[in-house]
């Protein structure tokens, strides 16, 4: 199930204030969660793994916590809190990829400063992390095995300086580029998404969503 970008972008923040301040989660607090788990089980397959990858950060925070604090109810408390934001996010905005952030901004009508901004913000990360895969590609075709030594230093070293040459000269041809279309401070994004029997469904699941966690505090 696909859901608008910018009904997903509310969604997203309302759901992970509610969860943000629990002091106690309970099985109450997953139900968004779940229910998004549910409608996106197809493709829930690359959230999950990106899902694993951060609980390497999460798990990390929690033995920091169990190790100097020694509260193991804390150090729960913070990898359910992180694990139920991070997956109902992953999951809104898996089906739109990192520029559906953006759409959802401007269907959510944000300045025109930030939403440019943020455009170029998301591209660039995307050309830089191209860039990189080609480098560490020609890398393992060379069979380069990096090693504490002070070649494979050398050649970390030059990999990022070549990254910030090339994010320069990408800079400067989409400057010259933007110039010879008349940018004017204002980008018109071609995807427009309309309000949808799925994003009915979502807004009426995070309503009980709501209710349910303003119940329990009560």
């Amino acid at each position: 199930m696909k859901f608008s970008p910018a009904v997903a972008i509310a969604a997203a923040v309302v759901y992970s204030l509610l969860i943000a301040f629990r002091t106690e989660i309970t099985a109450y607090d997953a139900v968004f969660a779940l229910f998004l788990a549910a409608v996106s089980f197809k493709s829930a397959f690359r959230p999950f793994l990106r899902l694993l990858r951060l609980n390497l950060v999460i798990l990390f925070i929690c033995a920091t916590v169990l190790i100097f604090h020694r509260d193991t109810s804390y150090a729960l408390l913070i990898f359910l809190r992180a694990n139920l934001i991070l997956s109902a996010n992953l999951l809104l905005f898996a089906p739109h990829g990192a520029m559906g952030i953006y759409y959802g901004f401007c269907g959510l009508k944000f300045p025109d400063r930030f939403t440019v901004l943020l455009f170029f913000v998301i591209k660039y990360i995307e050309i830089l992390g191209a860039e990189y895969k080609k480098m560490r590609d020609s890398l393992r075709i060379r069979c380069f095995n990096p090693k504490t030594n002070l070649f494979t230093y050398k050649t970390f070293g030059y990999l990022v300086g070549m990254l910030f040459v090339k994010s320069m000269e990408k800079a400067k041809s989409l400057h010259h580029a933007m110039i010879l279309r008349g940018f004017k401070g204002k980008l018109y994004p071609f995807n427009t998404h309309s309000l949808t029997a799925s994003d009915a469904a979502l807004v009426f699941v995070l309503l009980i969503q709501t209710a349910l966690t303003i119940g329990q505090l009560i």
